[in-house]
């Protein structure tokens, strides 16, 4: 699962960013952000359903 997620997580904040931004290092910079955001959510919520499975 977590191959799946990695690419998607990237992707998807670098072309959020690049909508917000022009600036190719502000993209870069807000792209780490916004992944950093997905992953912690990501995570939080495998969390709570492995421990709802359980």
């Amino acid at each position: 699962m977590i191959y799946i997620a990695i690419p998607l997580i990237i992707a998807f904040s670098i072309c959020y960013a690049a909508t917000r931004h022009e600036d190719l290092g502000r993209i870069f910079i807000h792209a780490a952000k916004v992944g950093g955001w997905l992953a912690f959510f990501l995570a939080l919520v495998v969390f709570i359903l492995g421990m709802i499975a359980r």
